[in-house]
């Protein structure tokens, strides 16, 4: 599946668009079951668009195990309606490209699940001579994928994952296996674990975590004695991700260190991702990662991250310090700090030497009176060689200390021409048109433009593929077809 494709799905599901006949290929939803041959356990789309009814599908899986498959007329399957089963039956979507996830399915009982994309039905060889686009889908915040039962079995694309179901289990298995891959089976409540000292997944994680829509939530984490990483995972190294994955609660640090409330420094993937929470820690701090140097993407932060003693540090809304890519992602709440020296604090990230692109920043950025350093509506601190393409910047930004200020970056050191089809709102705290950079005036490649400028249509260089404008989403600013605002 193309990202255009995927990401117009995406919006239509979060809307509450109807996708069965439009765009689904192969829909599970609450409309009759049509152009299905289920036979033997195995239910065969026959059309390019078909039907199959949930209420059809868990009668089935009461009898026993049963297969989903797209074959070679249809190419997604879409679960667009709760799903539950109990019992020992294993559900298979099989999808020649994507199976996309906008509702809760769960096992209840010991049943499990196989989830395979892009099975081009070649001799039954995957992707044999064929380009394999389409991709495992869980659409954040409405959709999941529950195991209730431990002795159930998750496979996705041929790889057997672990089901982990609480965070102590999930960190000793990481231990003893940094490169296995593990799947959060149902939400957790960390409240029962008290407060963390240490990141509770220490080990350099270089494997899969698969959230499956799933969170954990009231994390609570004080490291008084942490000295370098300080975070859910201490660091996604390289070959590592997660995805689909959830963590709320509250940071606080009091050493200096690279400080992010899902991972402290990441060097691998991040997907699919969410935080929210609060962080009040010393050094390089993201609402999402303290470093990224990797690839972080279709991911948000909703975090206010504060303090009233810092210097020399990077701070962002979703990642402090930025070295790698950073796509179609954004953070809202606030960033301030007081009393604070020589910080590169931004909306969306610190300070950037790598790659911004197709995101923003909502965040209230708050420069404290005895604040000074590089404060902007996205990003802190633009560095040489970094890249920043269609993004923007709409929330508050107050300056009540000193140091550069500017709508979209506080100090743009980048080569010219590296900055394009960028824009912020004139209204929320940078009213001079020529200051989208505190350090230079009429900054190429940055705009300004009024909150009803914003409100009335993309701006230019936006690619509606890729962005959406709706008056009653996102307050009317542009936002994400592939993440949207939940």
């Amino acid at each position: 599946m193309t990202s255009a494709k995927l990401a117009a799905l995406t919006a239509a599901l979060l809307l509450g668009v109807s996708v069965s006949v439009a765009q689904a290929d192969v829909a599970i939803s609450n409309k009759p079951t049509s152009n299905m041959s289920c036979v033997s356990g195995v239910c065969t789309a026959t059309a390019q668009k078909a039907v199959l009814n949930v209420a059809d599908l868990q009668a089935l899986l009461g009898i026993g195990d049963v297969a989903v498959r797209t074959a070679l007329l249809a190419k997604d399957i879409v679960v667009d309606q709760p799903l539950t089963w109990t019992g020992t039956s294993r559900l298979t979507l099989d999808a020649q490209q994507s199976v996309i996830v906008n509702k809760q399915m769960t096992a209840m009982g010991q049943g499990s699940l196989t989830i395979t994309t892009n099975d081009t039905g070649d001799d039954g060889k995957r992707n044999k001579g064929k380009k394999s686009d389409g991709e495992f889908v869980i659409v954040p915040e409405r959709g999941s994928v529950q195991l209730w039962d431990k002795t159930s079995s998750l496979i996705i694309d041929g790889q057997s994952y672990t089901l982990v179901y609480d965070i102590k289990t999930l960190a000793a298995d990481i231990a003893a296996n940094p490169s296995g891959f593990y799947a959060l089976a149902k939400p957790y409540d960390a409240s029962v674990d008290g407060t963390y000292n240490e990141p509770p997944i220490l080990a350099g994680f270089q494997g899969t975590m698969e959230g499956l829509g799933n969170i954990f939530r009231n994390v609570n984490m004080i490291f008084t004695d942490q000295e370098g990483l300080a975070g859910f995972f201490a660091a996604v190294v390289r070959g590592g991700s997660v995805r689909n994955l959830g963590i709320a609660g509250s940071l606080e640090s009091l050493d200096d260190n690279n400080v992010g409330l899902l991972v402290a420094n990441n060097f691998g993937r991040i997907e699919w991702c969410w935080t929210n929470g609060t962080i009040s820690a010393v050094g390089d701090i993201g609402g999402l990662a303290g470093w990224n140097d990797g690839v972080i993407a279709t991911s948000y932060a909703n975090v206010r991250v504060s303090r009233s003693d810092l210097a020399f540090a990077k701070v962002g809304g979703l990642v402090g310090y930025n070295t790698g890519r950073i796509v179609s992602s954004y953070a809202i709440r606030s960033v301030a700090f007081r009393k604070a020296n020589l910080l590169s604090v931004g909306g969306l990230v610190g300070e950037s030497l790598g790659l911004i692109e197709n995101s923003y920043a909502r965040n209230r950025v708050v420069n404290g009176k005895q604040t000074d350093g590089d404060f902007g509506g996205l990003v802190g601190r633009n560095d040489t060689n970094a890249t920043i393409r269609s993004s923007y910047a709409a929330g508050e930004i107050k300056k009540l200390g000193e140091g550069f200020l500017g709508g979209l970056v506080g100090d743009d050191e980048a080569s010219p021409g590296t900055i394009t089809d960028n824009y912020w709102d004139l209204e929320k705290g940078v009213s001079d048109p020529n200051q989208g950079a505190g350090n230079k005036k009429n900054d190429s490649g940055i705009t300004g433009l009024t909150t009803a400028q914003f409100q009335s249509g993309l701006p230019d260089g936006f690619n509606p593929k890729i962005w959406g404008q709706t008056p009653n989403i996102n307050n009317g600013y542009p936002y994400l077809l592939a993440n949207p605002p939940r």
